[in-house]
Parts: C-alpha cells; sequence; structure tokens
C-alpha cells in the first residue's frame, strides 16, 4: 500500500509539476493505516491470535482520535482550497528556483514522495504496538491520553481559524474584517492595518507560540506513541549511559541497534518532529526574507513551538533592556504597506524612541 502511495505522488508530482499530492492524502493515510490494525481481528487472514483477542478498545479509542484529528485537518484543508488541482504549497516553487532541477528531481522522489509516504505509515506504528500488547481494559491513562488528545486538536483549529481570519482580513480589498457572528470558531480578535502591514499574525495562539498549529501537530503524535507505552506490560527501557556513551556502540549496527532498540516505540514521535524542525526552519527562512526586521524581532520574541521559549525571551529581552524595543516590532504600529523592511524600520525608530520616552 505505502509503495502504491509512493509510485503514485512522485509520478501525478513530475507528470503536472505540482508536488503537493501528498499534501492532499496526508489527512487520510495515516488513519487509513490505523484503520487496519483497528479492525484486523475481524479479517480472514489475521494470525490466529489476534482473531482470539478480538476487537482491542484501545487500537479502536485511537483510531477515533485519529478519525477527529482527521475531520479537523480535512475541513482547514478544503477551505484553504488545498484540493484544488492546481493548488500547491507556496515553498515547493520556491525550493524549485534555488537548487537545480536534477537535485529537484531526487528531492521530489526521496522527500517528499518516499520519505514522507513513509512517516504517514509509521504514524500507524502505535497502534500496532497496542494490538500486540494484551487486551487490557481501558483505564486512567487512556482517559488522561484521550483528553490531551482532543484538547490538542481543539488548540489545533483554534490556531488555524486565527491564522485563516488573519489572511483573509491580509488579502481583503479594502479590508474588511467580517463580523464576529460570521468568524470561524474560537476567533475573538479584530484585525488591525497595521497588523496587516506588518504582513503576519502575532496574536491570539500566535503571541506564544510562532507555529502553535504545528506545536498542536506534533503533541498529537507525540500522544498516539504514549498510548501503547503507558498502557503496556512495562515503561520504556531506556538504553545505559555506559552503552550511549561508549564507542563501541557506533562502531557496528549491531553494538547500535541493540542499544537503543528499547527506543523503537519513540521512532514516530522522533519522526515527526524532526520533520516539522526542519519544514518550519524552511518556512520562517521564507517569511522573513518577505518581512526581515519584524519577523527577526518576532523570532526574538516568541518561541518557535513553545510557550516556555516565549516567557524565557520576554525576561531574557527585559533583563537586556531590549523588551519594549522588539514588543513595538511585533505588536506595535507598521507604518508601511506589506511589512516591508522600510515600513519596519520606522517601526523600530519609533520603538526606540518609545522605550527612551519611559
Amino acid at each position: 500500500m505505502m509503495a502504491f502511495h509512493i509510485s503514485w505522488t512522485y509520478i501525478v508530482g513530475e507528470l503536472t509539476g505540482n508536488n503537493s499530492q501528498v499534501d492532499r492524502v496526508w489527512p487520510l493515510l495515516p488513519p487509513m493505516y490505523t484503520a487496519y490494525y483497528a479492525f484486523l481481528p475481524l479479517l480472514p487472514f489475521a494470525p490466529q491470535d489476534v482473531k482470539e483477542a478480538g476487537l482491542n478498545h484501545r487500537v479502536l479509542l485511537m483510531f477515533a482520535l485519529q478519525l477527529l484529528w482527521m475531520t479537523r485537518l480535512l475541513y482547514h484543508a478544503s477551505r484553504r482550497g488545498f484540493f484544488k488541482w492546481d493548488e500547491e504549497d507556496y515553498r515547493w516553487p520556491i525550493l524549485r528556483g534555488i537548487i537545480p532541477a536534477p537535485i529537484y528531481h531526487v528531492f521530489h522522489l526521496v522527500f517528499i514522495a518516499a520519505m514522507q509516504n513513509g512517516i504517514l505509515y509509521g504514524l500507524a506504528y502505535p497502534t500496532y504496538l497496542a494490538l500486540r500488547n494484551p487486551n487490557t481494559p481501558l483505564g486512567g491513562y487512556d482517559a488522561l491520553l484521550t483528553g490531551l488528545a482532543v484538547v490538542d486538536i481543539l488548540i489545533e483549529a483554534i490556531a488555524d481559524n486565527q491564522q485563516y481570519s488573519f489572511q483573509t482580513f491580509k488579502h481583503s480589498k479594502p479590508r474588511v474584517q467580517k463580523p464576529p457572528s460570521e468568524e470561524p470558531l474560537f476567533v475573538s480578535q479584530r484585525w488591525t492595518e497595521d497588523e496587516a502591514n506588518r504582513g503576519f499574525v502575532t496574536r491570539g495562539l500566535w503571541a506564544w507560540s510562532r507555529h502553535p498549529n504545528f506545536t498542536a501537530e506534533q503533541t498529537f503524535w507525540w500522544l498516539m506513541v504514549l498510548f501503547p507505552i503507558l498502557t503496556g506490560p512495562g515503561s520504556l527501557d531506556l538504553p545505559s549511559s555506559e552503552s550511549i556513551l561508549s564507542p563501541s556502540t557506533y562502531t557496528s549496527y549491531a553494538a547500535f541497534w541493540s542499544t537503543y532498540a528499547s527506543l523503537e516505540p519513540l521512532w514516530p514521535g522522533v519522526v515527526i518532529s524532526m520533520l516539522f524542525l526542519g519544514s518550519t526552519a524552511f518556512t520562517e527562512w521564507i517569511t522573513k526574507g518577505k518581512y526581515r526586521v519584524a519577523y527577526t524581532a518576532y523570532q526574538e520574541r516568541v518561541g518557535m513551538f513553545w510557550p516556555t521559549g516565549t516567557l524565557f525571551k520576554g525576561l531574557y529581552l527585559q533583563a537586556t533592556g531590549r523588551r519594549r524595543v522588539i514588543d513595538n516590532l511585533v505588536w506595535g504600529s507598521v507604518k508601511a504597506t506589506n511589512g516591508s523592511t522600510n515600513g519596519v524600520t520606522n517601526g523600530v525608530t519609533n520603538g526606540v524612541n518609545g522605550a527612551k520616552g519611559h
């Protein structure tokens, strides 16, 4: 199944020049792969022990949470027009213009088609582990992880709604914000011309995290990873510090694998976080090129993912006497259109003058 999706997404992407084929099936594939494990006991070719154990309520719960995750993402992607045939992630044309065409074709095959499809398949691995564990009744950890997953999906929905509302206002001509009753759920912000001129959203959840939606997305899959670990027969068996620090661990595959095999259940979370770290860095590089001074200030003031980073950045800027200037760049007045460098530079001047005046 995974080989099929790698093949068609790569071929269609090459034929059309649109490399967002994997993005279109991103909401669908993890629940589809998970459904296989959720209903495997009902299939005629299932192993006998799986049939005898019957449907696993924990795996079914994980599948239900992924359906909720899928529903939210499908709605958001649909309203953004991401299922239109000619719609493509804006980052791919930029990347095509940076690297030579032969290298990009290899990148398309290896990273976009193969690796991302592999990641989507790997996101179902926690449900496989949960199915392999003893079919015990649901308990406290299941309730805790379920509650956190639902809250996490809600946070992601709020972040996406705030971004969508801001971008709709920013690109409207003339700039007129919809009445509160017509805004997406959980959007209470009334956007201003200054914010539109700055070019990117800095209020709501985005005042605490530069990418609250990405943070929630990663957290959701880490919660899936924790289901089989916390509810299984034993806790995660961490390798010893001696084996980690020993040079012999890294001189042979067998030694390396024997040391880190116990961490295998963590790999889906590790890989999805690595993917988001890399893609977020590229996204910010693009955004910083458009709104250099303002976005640099935003990076100095607000953490990339976690609000704790924002708190520490605020304390550091306060201690160094720069917080008022940076805060003005991130949340203050911008005098130019589209958040251009000149306009933001004016904002820097205003911020410095404002800081000196207090």
